[in-house]
C-alpha cells in the first residue's frame, strides 16, 4: 500500500483522512439524531400521560359534581 506522510496525518490506501472524518461526522450526526429521537419520544409519552391524567381528573370532577347535584 502507498503511504504518504504529511506533517499532521499519515494516509494509507484509499481511506483518506477526509473520508475518515466524513464517516466520523456521520456517526456523530446519527448519535445526536438518535438522542433527539429518544428525547422526543419521552416528551411525547409524558404529554400523553399528562393528557390522560387530565381527562381522568375532569371525568372525576364531573362525576362528583353530578353526584352532589343529584343528592
Amino acid at each position: 500500500m502507498k503511504s504518504t506522510a504529511h506533517p499532521r496525518v499519515i494516509e494509507r490506501g484509499i481511506l483518506t483522512s477526509a473520508y475518515k472524518e466524513e464517516i466520523r461526522q456521520s456517526a456523530r450526526d446519527m448519535k445526536s439524531e438518535s438522542v433527539s429521537q429518544i428525547k422526543n419520544s419521552l416528551l411525547s409519552q409524558h404529554e400523553k400521560l399528562r393528557s390522560q391524567t387530565a381527562a381522568i381528573l375532569q371525568v372525576s370532577i364531573f362525576t362528583l359534581a353530578l353526584v352532589f347535584i343529584l343528592l
